[in-house]
């Protein structure tokens, strides 16, 4: 799943530093800092809410409501319960090559962050308490990451440097999110004839849009010219010029399929959707900046913009296309 920035860690702790709430506290500055991940949840509710709506012909006039705005709390709060897990899950790689992470470094204790998850997944079932269908996909969300967790704690399994196996295994979370502000989109706006299962066949393509563009993400932030000993990237797997070929082309997929879904050469409204071209031009131009420089990363900026640019296009693109 995307992760928002990490920041920097100081060097290793022994004890434990403080009351459970300076722990946590010490666990989002270091692993979720607040200020970036508040606008990239945001940014997903409300890019993803866009995109919906703009696709939906039974949708006249959409604009963000209070129910968009629970979303984006949710999903605020879902990635950091998702961070949490993914640092319980690499705890043993971060000691050895991360040692400065906060749970690594024994700024925050493995029992704060399960209390953490427990009372975050409360609180979002609370939230959610009034949307049958959103209720059931955070539940399954939840239910599943357990699991991930569990197996990978007990059994070692997916092993860590098995990335493609490990990206495989977590997608399921992301289309569950992803379904989830779909449920709220169909309850708020009135628009669902049915329930979330017999209107699952309009989801399948904005998900499409959503997965191929987040599946870019994954591949680009981990694309480096010379992998050290333990880093863990698609460039083993792929090679560099393979992998760069697949990250520019998810790019190209995602944008396809919005357009192929918005038709924006109907004109009209419609061509606002011919803003969903505009992250694949940036992923294109940073796949030519990598190459052509030959820098040892992918572009950081482009890294941490490319999928806020993706979301913030299809909230124009709903705002536009439904005004």
């Amino acid at each position: 799943m995307t992760r928002p920035p990490v920041l920097p860690a100081p060097a290793a702790a022994t004890a434990e530093p403080g009351p459970p709430a300076a722990r946590l506290a010490a666990f989002v500055r270091g692993s979720f800092p607040l200020p970036l991940s508040l606008v990239f949840a945001t940014a997903w509710a409300l890019g993803a809410t866009g995109l919906f709506a703009a696709a939906d012909d039974r949708v006249a006039h959409w604009r963000p409501g209070w129910g968009t705005a629970a979303a984006a709390l949710t999903v605020l709060v879902d990635l950091l319960l998702l961070r949490a897990a993914d640092d319980l899950r690499d705890l043993p790689y971060d000691r050895r090559h991360n040692p400065g992470r906060p749970l690594a470094r024994g700024a925050v204790l493995p029992r704060d962050l399960y209390a953490l998850a427990a009372a975050g997944a409360a609180l979002l079932l609370l939230l959610n308490a009034g949307d049958r269908s959103a209720l059931l996909l955070l539940c399954a969300q939840f239910a599943y990451t357990v699991l991930l967790v569990g197996a990978e704690l007990r059994f070692g399994r997916p092993r860590g440097d098995a990335v493609v196996t490990g990206v495989l295994l977590s997608s399921p979370v992301q289309i569950l999110l992803n379904l989830y502000l779909y449920a709220v989109f169909l309850h708020d706006s009135g628009v669902g004839t049915g329930s979330l299962w017999q209107e699952g066949r309009h989801a399948l393509p904005l998900l499409a849009v959503i997965m191929l563009a987040a599946t870019h993400h994954e591949l680009a932030r981990k694309i480096v010219r010379a992998p050290g000993p333990h880093e863990r990237t698609y460039v083993r797997v792929f090679g560099l010029r393979a992998t760069v070929a697949l990250a520019a082309g998810f790019a190209a997929a995602s944008a396809a399929a919005s357009l192929a879904v918005l038709r924006p050469w109907d004109g009209g409204a419609a061509a606002w959707g011919w803003l969903a071209l505009l992250p694949a031009v940036l992923a294109a131009l940073a796949a030519g900046t990598f190459t052509r420089t030959g820098a040892a990363r992918w572009p950081v900026a482009a890294v941490a913009g490319y999928l806020p640019a993706v979301f913030v296009c299809h909230l124009l693109i709903g705002l536009g296309g439904t005004s």
